[in-house]
């Protein structure tokens, strides 16, 4: 819960150009509408946004109300088209079908193109979120509302809408490759006058729905002619969008060309490995040849990074550089950027940070550009148990007050390296808009650690801590 006026943030003490935050597509919409200032815009958002705007009689309902209360009432009504993400596929594909307004029945009909409706329904399905993630269904309006409040702070937002599981619809006849949710996401940056970091046109696992079925030639074709697809949409969008006091630059100022390439786990001999290479047999050459057109016409004023979680670890440091080293021998000047997520725990040894930050000055003499891509801090699954449940011994405001002080440890780690970091984004904004806390309470229910996800209510991951515990 939020108590109280919350004043604290945990920025890292690090001068950057950059200072940014991740808004999921969700997290845009709910904004968008607590920060409508009359209800004819709010009636202007509803009009566009296919999440809500096939609800009945939604926008007769809202045309008398007072505003606050007709904001109040369609950001509930927004929750209220997404299931829990723990409910089970079963329960979003009802959620789903019930929606598009078609039975189990009719669906091969629709997918087939057999169906009256088909082109407008397989449309409107990847246009529509049936499955909540991060609190976006349980997340309070006054919590939304204090997120708006950073915006002021953030020169940049991050978002993932132009991924590849975002643009591709498989369904689709025509129109196969398209960018409703990162145009609007790009137009709500627009407004608000930032930067935006496009991520990611290669993600680990955020297309293997796609490739189901697929043969490796058939993968490649898909992943080449969507590289194509987001570059041509992204020259076009920035040539008629620019920001900053002389309206010159352009909004989509950088690009994650790569994301999680390498395992978060070790093979059977104690090794990281290269993701693509393993499922689907694709090699690190064919896997660049994708991103030909990229290269020949990248935006101007845009840096490409190569993004990875887990630099800390020494090991898997090493087989990233392996891989950044083979990209710029296959591919010289493709990569300008190295993207260190730096999701870590509080207790996180700070050695390890050290140690990643030696090298990544070494780096940065070679020309490579460093980035914190996806800052955040939260408590790790073997510290939750410590804090949270009927054995806990370490009491909440204890939790962030270690945090603040791993925040000043790790910004003059990061100083004395002398790694001048030309950008920072932050990943979790708020505890209660916490990308880990699903993943902690998922592991915790695996284990039977807990019985229920309310048991552990927040992570401490935010960089507002909006989670204070009433004593």
């Amino acid at each position: 819960m939020i108590v109280g006026d919350i004043v604290k943030k945990y920025f890292l003490n690090i001068e950057s150009p950059i200072t940014g935050g991740y808004f999921s597509s969700e997290q845009i919409d709910l904004l968008s509408i607590i920060q409508c200032h009359s209800i004819s815009e709010l009636i202007g958002f509803v009009t566009g946004c296919d999440q809500i705007n096939h609800l009945s009689g939604i926008i007769k309902s809202i045309n008398n109300l007072d505003l606050e209360f007709a904001k109040r009432y369609v950001f509930k009504l927004y929750q209220d088209t997404m299931v829990y993400h723990d409910q089970g596929l079963d329960e979003s594909r009802a959620n789903r079908l019930k929606y598009l307004g078609i039975t189990p029945d009719e669906l091969n009909s629709v997918i087939n193109n057999t169906h009256p409706k088909s082109k407008e329904i397989i449309s409107l399905n990847h246009h529509f979120i049936s499955e909540e993630w991060s609190q976006t269904k349980s997340v309070s309006y006054e919590e939304v509302e204090l997120l708006g409040s950073l915006l002021p702070e953030l020169n940049s937002i991050t978002i993932s809408s132009g991924s590849i599981s975002k643009v591709v619809n498989k369904y689709a006849i025509d129109d196969k490759y398209d960018f409703y949710f990162a145009k609007r996401d790009l137009d709500f940056a627009y407004k608000k006058g930032k930067h935006v970091r496009y991520h990611s046109l290669l993600v680990k696992d955020d297309s293997s729905h796609l490739f189901e079925g697929m043969t490796k030639d058939n993968i490649l074709d898909l992943i080449r002619n969507y590289v194509k697809a987001s570059i041509d949409f992204i020259n076009d969008y920035n040539s008629n969008h620019k920001v900053n006091l002389n309206g010159e630059e352009p909004i989509i100022n950088a690009i994650d060309l790569f994301n999680e390439i390498i395992s978060f786990e070790k093979n059977e001999n104690g090794d990281y490995y290269n993701i693509w290479n393993q499922k689907y047999g694709i090699t690190m050459s064919e896997l660049l040849s994708c991103f030909k057109y990229a290269k020949e016409h990248k935006p101007e004023n845009v840096s490409y990074l190569y993004n990875e979680p887990f630099l800390e670890d020494d090991q898997r440091r090493k087989k990233v550089f392996e891989t950044l080293y083979e990209i710029e021998k296959l591919s010289p000047g493709l990569i300008d950027s190295l993207g260190s997520q730096m999701h870590i725990s509080i207790t996180e040894n700070t050695n390890s940070i050290r140690r990643c930050y030696e090298e990544f000055k070494i780096l940065q003499e070679r020309g490579i550009n460093i980035q914190i891509t996806e800052f955040d801090m939260s408590l790790g699954k073997d510290d939750i148990q410590r804090v949270f449940g009927s054995n806990a011994t370490i009491p909440l405001n204890l939790v962030y007050e270690e945090k603040e002080k791993k925040i000043s440890e790790i910004s003059s780690i990061i100083t004395e390296s002398g790694v001048n970091l030309s950008g920072i984004s932050y990943w979790s904004l708020s505890d209660g808009i916490d990308h880990n806390l699903e993943r902690i309470r998922s592991d915790a229910l695996a284990k039977h650690q807990i019985n229920n996800i309310n048991e552990i209510p927040t992570a401490c991951g935010g960089l507002l801590p909006t989670y204070i515990q009433n004593e």
